[in-house]
C-alpha cells in the first residue's frame, strides 16, 4: 500500500485497489476496498498517511526525527 501511494502520489481508494490488489479479481475490489480503507485509517491514525477527503497521501517523514 505505500508502494502504491508512492507511485500514485494522492489517490483515492478506488485509484489504489487495482495496485494494491493486482492479484485480486476486479469483481472482489468491493470487498478488498474495505480493507484497504481500514489499512490507510490506521496509517492514518499512526501518523504514516494524510486523509484529505476521500483521497489518501503520504506522510513526508522528517529523517531528523527518525
Amino acid at each position: 500500500m505505500v508502494r502504491a501511494l508512492q507511485q500514485l502520489g494522492e489517490a483515492s481508494v478506488e485509484e489504489l485497489l487495482p495496485v494494491v490488489y493486482d492479484d485480486v479479481p476486479a469483481r472482489i475490489h468491493r470487498v478488498a476496498a474495505r480493507s484497504l480503507t481500514a489499512h490507510l485509517d490506521k496509517l492514518a491514525a499512526d501518523g504514516a498517511v494524510r486523509a484529505l477527503g476521500e483521497r489518501y497521501t503520504l506522510v513526508e517523514s522528517n529523517p531528523e526525527e527518525a
